[in-house]
């Protein structure tokens, strides 16, 4: 008894570390998701990714990939963005979604957080860089 007991309060616990880290990121991408927001920012141009590809690219980083399929296809759809975009995209997103979510769940379970969130960084730039100096989808 003494075990399931345990194991309840640890998971009770666990699950409110979640709430308080997933909660106010949900609130912020509630606020982030208008568009007006994206108005004042430049585009990843350098990566192949334009101020459009910007939605799906912000959405995925911060809420993920699960919770932002929707938002991110729709976007995709919405703003005509290309096979091309689209893949520079999701390839930036394999490496570098919800990236503040995840780190602070592994930060919470003793992971450095600082070194998750520069290793994914570097790695999403320089691949999605690559894949579109490499001119996939040019026909």
């Amino acid at each position: 008894m003494e075990i399931i007991l345990n194991a309840l309060k640890g998971s009770f616990s666990l699950t409110i570390k979640l709430l308080i880290i997933i909660l106010p990121l949900t609130i912020s991408y509630e606020f982030l998701k208008d568009r007006t927001f994206f108005s004042g920012t430049k585009p990843f141009r350098f990566m192949g990714i334009t101020r459009p590809g910007l939605v799906p690219l912000v959405t995925g980083v911060i809420i993920g990939l699960t919770y932002g399929a929707g938002v991110i296809i729709h976007s995709i759809r919405a703003y005509n963005i290309g096979q091309r975009e689209a893949f520079l995209i999701l390839l930036f997103l394999s490496v570098c979604h919800a990236i503040f979510e995840d780190t602070l769940i592994f930060v919470v379970i003793g992971a450095d957080g600082l070194v998750l969130v520069i290793a994914r960084l570097i790695l999403a730039f320089a691949l999605t860089y690559l894949a579109y100096r490499a001119r996939l989808f040019d026909k």
